[in-house]
């Protein structure tokens, strides 16, 4: 702004400036035939159209800096849409991966609860298995009877044949040595005796078992 300074006597007035605002030399009022309202008019003026200047050039600047950041809030924006993209379809994913956990697991669940009950259901078959087999005779038992009773019958076979022979013996003995008759007659009764005694005793002693002494089913 322009400063209006006095002089005493009848020297004019003159204007001192700041030339770092108007950057005009100081020239004595009345050389350039204004007066002091239009001098300042006119740097006031002067003044209004820098000021005006240097405030468009800050709206210029302030301005870009909004379309910059808009556009990288657009961009930022853009950005985190993507991202929200991304996790929905992740989300998506995994629900679907959660679901078939869930399914197999239900499958499982079911699939343990039927061994379960299979397992119960054997368990309970094989406890009256046992309950039904209490009753019965052991199989060993059984076959170690059967060899006994084998053994005794061939034993008293033998004794029954062996006192059959004796009682041949002593008949014989009575007949005189030299009849033909007494000979033939007692080789006649002898003869079938010896027969029905090697076929006792060879039945007896064999090997084959009788239907009895055939093993048991697996069942036991």
């Amino acid at each position: 702004m322009a400063k209006i300074t006095r002089l005493s006597g009848n020297r004019q007035p003159t204007v001192a400036k700041y030339s770092c605002v108007l950057r005009l030399p100081v020239i004595p009022f009345g050389l350039l035939g204004l007066d002091l309202k239009t001098i300042g008019t006119l740097s006031n003026r002067r003044l209004g159209c820098t000021s005006i200047r240097k405030c468009l050039q800050m709206m210029s600047i302030v301005e870009e800096e909004i379309q910059k950041a808009q556009e990288e809030r657009e961009e930022e924006r853009h950005k985190l849409c993507q991202l929200l993209e991304q996790l929905q379809a992740e989300k998506a994913d995994e629900t679907s991966k959660l679901q078939l956990a869930i399914a197999a697991r239900d499958a499982a669940l079911a699939d343990g609860q039927r061994v379960r009950q299979e397992i119960c259901e054997l368990q309970q078959q094989l406890e009256s298995t046992n309950a039904a087999l209490q009753d019965q005779v052991p199989w060993n038992d059984i076959q170690l009877g059967l060899d006994q009773a084998r053994g005794d019958m061939v034993s008293t076979t033998t004794r029954f044949w062996n006192t059959i022979d004796a009682l041949q013996n002593r008949r014989l003995a009575s007949y005189l040595p030299g009849s033909g008759v007494i000979h033939a007659d007692c080789a006649e009764q002898s003869g079938p005796v010896t027969q029905g005694h090697d076929a006792l005793l060879s039945l007896s002693e064999s090997n084959v078992p009788l239907p009895s002494q055939q093993e048991p089913s697996t069942s036991n």
